[in-house]
Order: C-alpha cells, then sequence, then structure tokens
C-alpha cells in the first residue's frame, strides 16, 4: 500500500520519501513503485510524467524521514500494537505542522492517537483501496482529538493528488467501503459454502450484474432508479419489503467456517488456472485504468 502511495504522490508532482526498517524492503519498494509509475504514465495519468524513481529518497532512519516531511502516509503493519508506539514516536520527532495519516483499513484513530502527547489533533485515517494508484476512493475518518483543520488539508491534499475522499461522520471499524464488503463477502462464501454456487458462478454475478451498475452509481442511486416513478420510497414500502424472507436465509455468522474456507481457495484455484498473480495483476490493471479514465478523469 505505502508503494502505490508513494507513486501516485511523485507522480502529481511531491516529494517523496520512503521510509522502512531495512534497506532490503526499501530496494524492492522503490521497483514497485517505478512500476506503478510506469503503469501510471503510460495511461496519461498525473502531471509529473517525468519523475525519476532516483529522485524518491529511502531511508531507515525514522528522523531523517520526518526532518522535511509536511504530510505523512503510513502503511504500517495493521496492528494497535504497532501503530500507537510509532505514532507517539513520531509525535515527538516531526514539526508541529506535520500531519500523520493512516491507510489502515478498519482500526480507529482514537485508538492509534491516544499515546501522543504533543499534537493528536494531527493524526488522521486516510484509507485507500487496493491497488490504491488506481482506485480513487479514500476513506477519510478522524479520531476523537482530530481537528478539523486536519480534515480539511488532508481531503484537499487527496483532491490534489486526484482521489476521492469522503469524510465519516462517525467513527466505525471498518470505515464505509470495508463494512459493506464484508457483509458481500460473508455472502459469496456462504452461497459457494451451501452449494448454491461456484466460485466463477459467484464472480460473474457481480462483474455481469450489480457491478456494471455500482461502477457509475452506489446503491441508493441504485434503488432509487429501481423503484420507477415512484423512486426509492415506492422500492422500499412495496417491492423492498418482500426481501424480508431473503435476509431470513442469510449468512450470519461471524466467524468464517472452515468448509467455506476450503471451497473458495479451491475454488479460486481453479478459476485463475495457470494464471499467474502478476498476470492477473496486469488484467486488472488495464480494465481499472480504462475504468478510471472513463468515470474519474476531470473533463
Amino acid at each position: 500500500m505505502g508503494q502505490s502511495w508513494a507513486a501516485i504522490f511523485a507522480i502529481n508532482g511531491y516529494e517523496v520519501i520512503l521510509h522502512d526498517l531495512s534497506d532490503k524492503v526499501l530496494s524492492h519498494a522503490k521497483k514497485r513503485v517505478k512500476n506503478h509509475m510506469d503503469t501510471l504514465i503510460n495511461a496519461g495519468i498525473g502531471i509529473n510524467v517525468d519523475y525519476k524513481t532516483s529522485g524518491i529518497e529511502t531511508t531507515t532512519d525514522l528522523k531523517k524521514a520526518l526532518r522535511d516531511a509536511d504530510f505523512v502516509q503510513e502503511s504500517v503493519f495493521e496492528s494497535y500494537n504497532v501503530k500507537k508506539p510509532l505514532y507517539s514516536e513520531m509525535d515527538e520527532i516531526a514539526q508541529e505542522h506535520v500531519i500523520f495519516s493512516s491507510s489502515t483499513s478498519g482500526l480507529l484513530m482514537t485508538e492509534i492517537q491516544m499515546d501522543m502527547k504533543l499534537h493528536p489533533e494531527r493524526s488522521i485515517v486516510a484509507h485507500p483501496w487496493n491497488p490504491a494508484h488506481l482506485v480513487p476512493l479514500v476513506e477519510i475518518c478522524p479520531g476523537i482529538k482530530t481537528s478539523k483543520s486536519t480534515i480539511d488539508r488532508t481531503c484537499q491534499l487527496m483532491e490534489d493528488i486526484n482521489k476521492v475522499p469522503i469524510v465519516l461522520k462517525k467513527e466505525i471499524e471498518g470505515f464505509i467501503a470495508n463494512r459493506l464488503s464484508a457483509a458481500l463477502w460473508r455472502e459469496a462464501l456462504d452461497l459457494v459454502d451451501k452449494g448454491v454456487a461456484t466460485v466463477e458462478d459467484v464472480d460473474t454475478a457481480i462483474k455481469a450484474g450489480p457491478g456494471m451498475r455500482w461502477a457509475i452509481m452506489g446503491p441508493y442511486l441504485t434503488y432509487h432508479l429501481g423503484g420507477g416513478k415512484g423512486g426509492i420510497e415506492y422500492l422500499m414500502r412495496h417491492i423492498g419489503v418482500r426481501k424480508a424472507d431473503w435476509l431470513e436465509t442469510m449468512a450470519k455468522w461471524t466467524v468464517t467456517p472452515e468448509s467455506a474456507i476450503t471451497k473458495a481457495i479451491n475454488g479460486v484455484n481453479d478459476m485463475v488456472g495457470q494464471n499467474t498473480t502478476e498476470e492477473l495483476e496486469r488484467w486488472r490493471d488495464e480494465h481499472l485504468i480504462s475504468l478510471y479514465n472513463l468515470l474519474w478523469v476531470k473533463k
């Protein structure tokens, strides 16, 4: 995730410093950043197409990384035990104006910022969606101590790098998109586990059906149009009530059954066949770029 962030910042003209714990990790990361930037440049995305990855600094020294920083996009391991001491340490090192932004996919900033003694108001969540250099969504989730200035400055920066920020009105684990995704994922797993459909059938049902609509509109507008002339009210009060019986039969477990895990693994392996992860990523990225240019590039 950090590699994607580095690419999208660099391609939009920002100076980037990558920090990690070892030079070996940083060397690999820099190669990935170059690959991401090449993808963006070839797609005509970004303003700084002449930027060279040689201009991206790397360091294992946190003090050096923070010395001239204005904004930190943290993408460390998904654990309070890792993030909380890091934010406390950065708070002691960085200048007062520096914003600390977390890529966490579901942890709460109120908890992360708890050990910050100096300026907890400058910490915030800016959660991207994978691959972060191609998917525009960023969920902005402030903690209880996060200032309005931090929210505003973070949103402004995200818009400047052509992200689409949404700000949560209330802090909640998993934010918005991951919670919606988790509900769908549970039902997808359950349908395969119950023998209703294959893994490939479930994927086809989404990409050839609701997935096409979701690329241009969310569930609320989708169902509003589904209600015809009566719109969302007609659908909610008349058509929607018929779905109550479906909900009764849907998955309600909170721990994935082992049988569902096994069938998911076997089903995906059968579906992808001999295609490597790299080949699948290239195929995915080509289609994401087409969608990005169609739907999100400012005309």
